[in-house]
């Protein structure tokens, strides 16, 4: 039995609530913006709408930041989120936009000193609230050669292609080959699992991930079209039905040797077999 984990939207995408709250405040500035434009105060318009563009994408900059880290703590990673502080950038843009519109939006009732001083007490509400994107105990990203934005977003896709591996394989009658893809899917969701055990590997991986079980989608899903509606293997062609097999034998062999060349941390053959495997494709013509 494959200890892999099985693909489950609510695993991958949880609910986040966090920052939600960002985009009600900010949501009254919208309507304040079109009451300025009507009355012809187009200062006040502007500042408005301005801080409601700013607050806008820094609830979205937050909300990533957020997300990531708890990526991180769901998968385990301990390294720097991205490369990009979005929960900073958020929080400074939340602060201009408030400095913005304390002063030109609401023209008359706060000078500019006033105005930048609301500015950075939401600043350090963000931060006490929020927290900014914390990289002090982390491993340095040279040394781990991926962040976790990274590797999220290529975990991610690699996941989808499984799953479309798994959904074109329940529409193929052929018990062998439902049985050869679902085995398919699970060991190629075990090298998930591993890279995300040892991130290091994610670098030297991500044409086995991107490339690779890419082909195997697309040779699958072309397999399942072109078989759409035929009741049993006895009907099928049977040229086209034994380059399918063979396919599937070579992708077979490719990904028991990924899982072994991952666990030796050697991956320097593994170009040269994503290769055959593109030639074989156009060859056998299954897609």
């Amino acid at each position: 039995m494959s200890n892999a984990k099985r693909y489950d939207p609510e695993a991958r995408q949880p609910v986040l609530w966090r920052g939600w709250l960002l985009y009600v405040l900010a949501f009254p500035l919208l309507p304040a913006a079109a009451f300025s434009l009507q009355d012809g105060e187009v200062v006040k318009a502007v500042a408005r709408g301005t801080g409601f563009a700013l607050a806008m994408a820094a609830a979205t900059l937050i909300r990533k930041g957020i997300r990531l880290d708890n990526e991180a703590i769901r998968r385990n990673l301990r390294r720097r989120a991205s490369t990009v502080r979005y929960r900073a950038v958020g929080a400074g843009l939340l602060s201009v936009g408030v400095t913005i519109v304390a002063f030109f939006g609401l023209a008359g009732q706060h000078g500019v000193v006033t105005s930048i001083l609301f500015g950075l007490a939401v600043l350090l509400g963000c931060y006490l609230y929020y927290d900014f994107d914390g990289t002090r105990k982390d491993p340095d990203i040279a040394a781990i050669g991926i962040t976790t934005e990274e590797l999220v977003e290529l975990l991610d896709e690699a996941e989808g292609r499984i799953v479309a591996i798994e959904k074109a394989s329940r529409k193929i009658d052929n018990v062998e080959f439902r049985d050869r893809l679902r085995r398919i899917a699970d060991e190629a969701r075990q090298i998930l699992v591993t890279i995300e055990r040892d991130p290091v590997d994610a670098r030297r991986a991500r044409k086995f991930l991107k490339v690779y079980l890419d082909g195997a989608r697309q040779v699958t899903e072309g397999y399942a079209r072109s078989h759409k509606g035929v009741p049993a293997a006895g009907s099928e062609a049977p040229a086209l039905e034994e380059n399918f097999r063979r396919v599937l034998g070579t992708i077979e062999t490719t990904i028991a040797e990924q899982q072994l060349k991952l666990r030796e941390n050697n991956l320097t053959e593994l170009d040269v077999q994503i290769e055959v495997l593109q030639m074989q494709l156009e060859k056998e013509g299954v897609t």
